[in-house]
């Protein structure tokens, strides 16, 4: 049976979703994807090398989502739908696969902590560049990583209690903050 890098990745992001980084094992992926356990090893070392690769599908795929659409809009709408596409990554089926794997590495997984920090990173570089042309960058920096801290909380409110209203709370509180900074800009 061929399997491809990406369904290896694919169901690699499904296994830190579903248990977390220490929960997830290389014979659980190989068995889920139908491969043996050495052939897996032939492609990623390690658990670890699955890391940066699954967190940069995610990153692709909510920024091609914050991006779509929004040539040209203003920076409200623009802000919104990026605040919307990251929101969605994260809540999504109630499980956060960024968060999972926030929590799970450590300074014994350089490179998945690395890669942990560089996708949160790269959100929040994206908010503060659709915020800094309406506010300072020391302004537009706090802005956006009040609005991540504030999406990743509601994650745990969904997680946790199904509440999925808290995820809008969290969008719209978000996207009134960044209204008032422009406000208190001008």
């Amino acid at each position: 049976m061929k399997v491809t890098r990406g369904e290896i990745v694919a169901a690699a992001r499904e296994q830190f979703r579903e248990k977390g980084y220490a929960g997830a094992s290389m014979q659980d992926l190989a068995d889920r994807i139908g491969l043996k356990k050495a052939s897996l090893y032939m492609r990623f070392s390690n658990k670890e090398a699955l890391v940066p690769e699954v967190l940069e599908v995610l990153l692709q795929e909510t920024l091609s989502q914050a991006e779509a659409g929004t040539s040209g809009a203003p920076w409200q709408i623009t802000y919104e739908k990026a605040l919307r596409a990251i929101a969605g990554n994260l809540a999504e089926r109630k499980r956060c696969v960024g968060l999972h794997l926030a929590y799970g590495v450590s300074d014994e997984t350089p490179a998945a902590k690395e890669a942990v920090r560089n996708f949160f990173q790269t959100l929040r570089e994206h908010l503060i560049a659709l915020l800094s042309p309406v506010m300072s960058s020391d302004r537009a920096a706090l802005v956006a990583s009040d609005a991540l801290a504030r999406i990743e909380g509601a994650t745990l409110l969904v997680a946790v209690f199904d509440d999925k209203a808290a995820m809008e709370r969290a969008v719209q509180a978000s996207r009134r903050d960044a209204d008032a900074a422009v406000q208190k800009a001008r």
